[in-house]
């Protein structure tokens, strides 16, 4: 690369309403790979800071609870901006524990590119590959940063090797390392109008861009810098090919030709005035308890006091908008495309709403939680105030999915360290110490048979004029509910309905509550519901009796035919080196799996199957030592499988 590009011009000082050319960066790594430190050097390149803060001693821009600070690791996504040539670049620094994964597939939604960090020491982890793979669904372009090139036992070439054979082989190295492994270790850009350079660089090209190729081998014609350039930006934009670039967050080796290599390859978000349309990915609350969402602008413009849909017919004033800028952010009437804003007004939004429009939420990329843990105040006095905190963090992470439990409730979370972070928010934010109780997986119930129950009006105990006969089934796992109605037309509430489909619709949505909770405790799924008898007086009945009687039937009919406990079940893909194979294939023995034949390609070998969701903790535990660190492990939910009699699995805690 020459010189002159070598160099990101800041501008630090611009006004945060001017900046209406944006580029969305995610710096996304396995834990400890640099991560958070690189979004610091990037800060401090692109002059939105003077001085490179330090993780261990929390000094940095992006990691800002106590918590982080305490821990020393990413918590809680967060945005810090510098600007380049006009250019506002936000830099989403991500969570790089296994844990906070659902906060990452948050962010991953809202980039216009990423950059993957890669320990030069410790190489491709587990957590890289599963980032890596998480992107490349999403689409989002990759650049890869092979980081601590000056930290003893580093190996560049080695972890390029590793990225290839584990991640992609479209790789476009775009620089050369000198004294890796030593303080002294560079970085040096490759020089584009070196013929040898911009061989090396055409040749990883034109296996993909085949009007290059042919120009390539057409001895008339030569190659100027700007076309391999803009194949490089073209290809990676597209996910064809990744660049690679080496350096040292720590000593801000390499990071200027970072910057200069997303800026050009990622073409900015230039904002314009239509209707504001916008994704909300992060949800906060100010000192003062308001709601302030986070979010990424998708086209349009959004002002103060404009009233905007929240999807699902609601809708909401904006109040107060904040747009990053340099040194944090700044309040603004107004936020255009491209832009990341923090948004006052939108009290019912949640995580994944979409902002001026009906769209859907974005399908993750990621796995939900599937392990569920009963939580109690040490206090009993402070139980009520637990259940208020716990709805009030569940705005902020939907995915712990609170519900009540005896004195107690319970939650849905990844793992311990989160149960940790959570323990610790309990009680400094709220001043609630707590206790967590007995954790497990998240199961279903199926129909053990077929029954059927009624209820006739004037029925001892019946107090609704309303008649109901019900035959429910086993129906094929994964089919869900259906619903079937099978009594004579003339019998259903029509003045009430409209018609049998809009009666359909009703009843379908009154079998939730009975289906929430079945005679175990967990949600009863793949079922058949027939309608069967139905009747009413002829002054009709109001909705609420059809909506009480159909959960009163449905609910016996359920408790005649029986449930059995049904554990999750995932797919799952595992590589471990192949010299490994026996000592893996053992211990997926050991946790119930089932694997397929191994594929060994080269001295890597691919195992894919399905195990029982609860033995995968342990499972991945001991693949570390089976497969001597190497191994990684995969996984997603598959189907649910008769449970069996094992601690942690079956009667849900709580009452029915």
């Amino acid at each position: 690369m020459n010189p002159s590009h070598e160099t990101a011009h800041a501008r630090p000082d611009a006004p945060a309403g001017a900046l209406r050319r944006c580029v969305n960066l995610g710096v996304v790594a396995h834990v400890d790979a640099g991560k958070t430190s690189l979004t610091e050097a990037l800060l401090l390149r692109g002059g939105a800071i003077d001085r490179l803060g330090r993780v261990d001693d929390g000094t940095t821009q992006t990691d800002t609870t106590s918590q982080e600070r305490q821990r020393g690791i990413t918590i809680r996504a967060a945005v810090a901006t510098f600007v380049v040539d006009g250019v506002a670049v936000n830099v989403v620094d991500t969570p790089g524990h296994p844990d906070f994964i659902a906060e990452v597939d948050r962010s991953l939604a809202v980039l216009d590119a990423a950059v993957l960090a890669v320990s030069a020491v410790e190489g491709v982890q587990a957590q890289t590959i599963v980032l890596f793979r998480a992107l490349r669904r999403l689409g989002v372009p990759t650049v890869f940063f092979v980081n601590k090139i000056d930290r003893a036992g580093a190996d560049p070439d080695r972890v390029l090797t590793a990225i290839a054979r584990r991640l992609t082989p479209a790789l476009v190295p775009l620089a050369r390392v000198h004294h890796p492994g030593t303080p002294a270790a560079k970085a040096e850009p490759g020089d584009w109008d070196d013929p040898a350079w911009a061989e090396h660089v055409t040749a990883r090209l034109a296996d993909h861009d085949d009007t290059l190729l042919e120009a390539w081998i057409d001895p008339a014609q030569q190659l100027e810098q700007q076309r391999l350039r803009s194949s490089l930006s073209a290809l990676t934009r597209s996910g064809a090919v990744h660049p690679v670039l080496f350096g040292s967050a720590r000593t801000g080796e390499g990071v200027a030709q970072l910057i200069v290599t997303v800026t050009e390859i990622v073409p900015a978000t230039v904002g314009d005035d239509g209707p504001g349309v916008a994704q909300v990915f992060k949800i906060e609350r100010s000192a003062a308890g308001q709601r302030v969402c986070t979010v990424r602008m998708r086209g349009g413009t959004l002002r103060v006091r404009d009233r905007t849909l929240l999807g699902g017919g609601r809708t909401a004033t904006v109040t107060g908008i904040e747009v990053f800028a340099p040194g944090g952010t700044a309040a603004s009437d107004v936020t255009s495309a491209g832009q990341i804003a923090r948004v006052r007004g939108l009290d019912t939004a949640r995580i994944g709403d979409w902002i001026g429009t009906e769209q859907a939420a974005a399908t993750s990329a990621l796995p939900e939680p599937g392990l569920e843990t009963r939580v109690v105040a040490t206090d009993p006095a402070q139980q009520a105030d637990l259940h208020r905190a716990l709805a009030d963090l569940a705005d902020l992470d939907p995915l712990i999915a609170v519900r009540p439990d005896a004195g107690a409730a319970r939650i849905r979370l990844y793992g311990a360290v989160q149960q940790e972070v959570l323990t610790d928010t309990l009680a400094a934010e709220y001043g609630i110490r707590v206790e967590f109780q007995e954790t497990t997986m998240v199961c279903v119930e199926r129909l053990a048979g077929t029954a059927s129950a009624v209820l006739r009006m004037g029925d001892p105990g019946h107090q609704h004029h309303y008649s109901l006969g019900v035959t429910i089934e086993p129906a094929a796992p994964g089919s869900g509910v259906e619903l079937v109605v099978a009594a004579p037309h003339i019998t259903v509430p029509m003045h009430v309905y409209g018609n049998v489909e809009d009666y359909r619709t009703a009843v379908h949505e009154y079998l939730a509550t009975p289906l929430a909770v079945g005679p175990h405790g967990w949600p009863v799924t793949d079922l058949r519901v027939t309608v069967v008898e139905s009747d009413y007086p002829p002054a009709g009945p109001r909705a609420v009796a059809v909506k009480r009687t159909t959960e009163l039937v449905v609910r016996e009919a359920i408790r005649r035919a029986g449930t059995l406990v049904c554990e999750p079940t995932d797919r799952f893909e595992l590589e471990a080196p192949a010299g490994t194979l026996s000592a893996v294939l053992g211990l997926l023995g050991r946790h119930g799996a089932v694997p397929g034949p191994p594929q060994v390609t080269g001295d890597l070998a691919t195992i894919t199957g399905t195990v029982p969701a609860a033995e995968v903790g342990a499972l991945r535990t001991g693949l570390h030592a089976a497969a001597h660190g190497e191994g990684v492990l995969e996984t997603v939910l598959d189907h649910y499988a008769p449970a069996r009699n094992r601690l942690g699995v079956g009667r849900r805690p709580g009452p029915p």
